[in-house]
């Protein structure tokens, strides 16, 4: 099983790195970036160890969660051979208008 990051959830890393840089410093960058590849390893072991996004509970695919730093949550689904992160969340923002953005 591989993991697969969208473009989108891509940017939204880089943005709360960003955000976490500015505020924290670069240790609390690097242990954001450490936490993320945790989090990685722990999907590929255990693809459905995070819970169903009530957000995202009347799309067609399941849609997973985890909070991996903080204010910050990866949202993924888990295909027949891969899982597919489709968001990185900010959770201080407005949960309904995250939940638009997946298609």
């Amino acid at each position: 099983m591989t993991i697969h990051w969208s473009y989108k959830a891509q940017q939204q890393q880089d943005q709360i790195a960003d955000y976490i840089y500015l505020e924290f410093g670069e240790k609390a960058v690097a242990e954001f970036y450490r936490r993320v590849d945790k989090v990685e390893a722990e999907l590929l072991a255990y693809p459905e160890i995070g819970t169903v996004e009530p957000l995202l509970a009347n799309r067609p695919k399941v849609y997973r969660s985890l909070v991996v730093y903080r204010l910050s949550k990866l949202v993924y689904s888990v295909e027949s051979d891969a899982i597919q992160v489709a968001a990185f969340w900010d959770v201080r923002r407005e949960p309904k208008s995250m939940a638009k953005e997946i298609d």
